[in-house]
């Protein structure tokens, strides 16, 4: 482990933002999730040509294979405990402190950060704490750091204001939520502090997120009518009504994707060869992928035409969802996506025309990383989704905003360092439309050639289109009886730190791991398909926190939930609903809470509201949904 580590997780190799920590030993990112990282910040990338002699080949000599190899040497977090500042004069906006980080003692994943120095990154300010007894920090080794710098008690001030006057408001005591991984473990009461602070106190700086003050309706996960279905923004299929060329239409958004003018790729060439991978049978990561040929017959035939190409105007897909997944923020081990999470739209594809038309089980998931590199513009960004909360859902004015938000994420040539220079991370799909058994979930992303090939579709992927790539976290299922179990017995420590730190590799001891698909054939098995008895897998929060970060574990029997989180017509699973009580599914016990949307709610309204050093408690994980 190097000496010196950042807690917004900077490297030599790469400016991106991490944040590395947990709220209270708290995890919130939960969402079939971000890419895997990508082991350098490529400059952006030549215009690629979209043919067949554009096929990758296997990398060699220095070429990068970071696909394969970082992901397994994600760096561990610390645990942060407390943070307290104590201003050395009289209180302002950049009042010099001294500040105490704590970690927790308890944790063992800390042990390895005893002794050693941390940087945090508050704005354009570096703060170095220090756990070695030099530079004012009082002894070494004790997990107690002590860095000096600036602070705005101003702004706590005011943070303290929202606070008395949102209690006012309410009968309840205020509260905060609190996570362990995905698992609702506490909730504290949130008490305004006194705003007088005297020089030498201890001045705590704590992570609250006030879930009451966030709609998720409005700010989260935006279903309503009056929005998907913005005749100014949207196509229906169906009723060949709105406008064809909206933003928030599948053809505008394949489009910006696409990227003609930098690619030379035709948007409809783009969604064709996409679509053609399901047509034939395919091999990632040594895993065949079966063709699911109806979707010729469902799908492509029946798609609008213009001189023989697909009319992207009548796209077959309507909206059913625009999802704010804030809560994804910064850089983890696993995945190296958007800098303030993602933003994503759902689409359902349709089938039949006039009255008959109605949409069937094939949902496509786009999920855009958000490029915000520092704390001010993230917490703007923020500021702008927890707005939509007090506007009328789906009025002009609510529509105009939310269509600044996805425009911040959707347009092309946001993210020049990104294939296509498109913000897209991944396109998702999942259903049972084309083969009624199993679901299938399936996953597609742009390729350039400052990353390795290997996690692709042989024989290779093409520049500047979507290609056939491993499921996120999830291994095939043919390694259950073999590298699963020896896997998870290997990496109990990162699978189970709070926040988890480990990513499934595409191979592991003596073969191929990752999966090219991820299935579903039951929602309700008992025990769930990933599992193993006691006396194979003895760890046995491992087992659990493994199978519910695949995507077949959290879209199936580890949850016990319908499939989809968000179906064909826009309804949400209990997952999304609310509080989940789950009996763990392979031993019975312990009794877990979830509650998804309370941890989106609590995450926005901290980081929208807080001080930029409240973000070293909070962390994203490994998981993917």
């Amino acid at each position: 482990m190097k000496p010196e580590l950042s807690l917004w997780w900077k490297s030599s190799w790469s400016v991106r933002l991490r944040l590395p920590f947990a709220l209270l030993a708290s995890s919130l990112a939960v969402g079939c999730g971000q890419p895997a990282p990508e082991s350098s910040e490529p400059p952006a990338p030549s215009a690629p040509v979209a043919n067949s002699s554009a096929m990758a080949t296997v990398p060699s000599g220095n070429q990068e294979v970071a696909l394969a190899d970082s992901e397994e040497e994600a760096p561990a977090r610390p645990v942060v405990e407390s943070l307290f500042a104590i201003p050395k004069d009289v209180t302002s906006k950049t009042t010099a402190t001294v500040f105490e980080l704590k970690l927790e003692e308890k944790r063992e994943q800390n042990e390895q950060f005893r002794g050693k120095t941390l940087t945090m990154l508050d704005g354009t300010q570096q703060l170095l704490f220090r756990d070695d007894g030099e530079g004012g920090d009082a002894v070494a080794g004790d997990l107690l750091f002590t860095a000096s710098g600036t602070f705005d008690f101003v702004a706590l001030q005011a943070e303290q204001d929202r606070i008395t006057k949102v209690q006012a408001q309410s009968q309840a005591q205020l509260t905060t939520d609190v996570f362990e991984g995905r698992e609702l473990v506490r909730t504290v009461p949130v008490v305004a502090l006194s705003k007088q602070f005297p020089t030498g106190q201890r001045v705590p700086i704590r992570p609250i997120g006030l879930a009451t003050l966030v709609d998720p309706a409005r700010s989260l996960i935006i279903r309503a009518p009056s929005v998907v279905k913005d005749p100014t923004r949207t196509w229906d299929p169906c009723t060949n009504t709105g406008n064809p060329n909206g933003k928030w239409t599948f053809n505008y958004l394949m489009t910006e994707m696409a990227n003609q003018p930098f690619t030379g790729v035709a948007p409809s060439t783009f969604v064709r060869e996409w679509l053609r991978q399901w047509e034939t049978a395919k091999t990632v990561n040594s895993f065949t992928t079966p063709p699911r040929t109806s979707i010729v017959t469902k799908l492509i035939n029946p798609w609008p035409k213009v001189a023989g190409e697909l009319d992207l105007t009548k796209s077959p897909f309507t909206l059913v969802a625009v999802v704010n997944r804030l809560d994804l923020a910064g850089n983890n081990p696993a995945y190296g996506s958007g800098r303030a999470g993602e933003g994503r739209f759902i689409f359902a594809a349709t089938e039949g025309t006039g009255t008959s038309c109605h949409t069937v089980p094939f949902l496509v998931i786009l999920e855009y990383g958000v490029d915000k590199n520092d704390c001010v513009s993230i917490k703007t960004y923020a500021q702008q989704w927890q707005a939509l909360s007090s506007m009328t859902l789906g009025s002009a004015s609510y529509n105009a905003a939310l269509e600044a938000l996805t425009e911040q994420f959707a347009r092309r040539d946001l993210s020049p360092r990104k294939p296509n220079r498109s913000s897209i991370n991944q396109v998702r799909t999942n259903e049972n439309w084309l083969q009624t058994s199993p679901w299938e979930l399936r996953e597609s992303r742009l390729w350039n050639a400052s990353v390795s090939p290997a996690s692709f579709a042989a024989p290779g992927p093409v520049l500047g289109l979507l290609n056939s790539h491993t499921v996120a976290q999830t291994p095939d299922r043919a390694t259950k009886a073999s590298l699963f179990p020896a896997y998870v017995n290997a990496n109990v420590p990162p699978i189970v730190a709070v926040p988890p730190t480990y990513t499934v590799p595409l191979a592991w001891g003596s073969g191929a791991f990752r999966g090219g698909r991820a299935i579903v054939t039951s929602t309700s098995a008992s025990p769930p398909f990933w599992s193993q008895p006691p006396a194979t897998i003895p760890n046995r929060q491992a087992r659990h926190v493994f199978s519910l970060n695949t995507c077949d574990g959290c879209h199936g029997d580890e949850l016990g939930t319908p499939f989809t989180h968000v179906n064909q017509t826009g309804a949400l699973s209990p997952f999304l609903s609310g509080a989940l009580v789950v009996p763990d599914r392979a031993d019975g016990a312990p009794t877990r809470t979830f509650n998804e949307v309370l941890a989106r709610q609590t995450f926005l309204d901290q980081v929208a509201n807080q001080s930029c050093l409240t973000l070293p408690f909070l962390s994203t994980s490994a998981a993917v949904h």
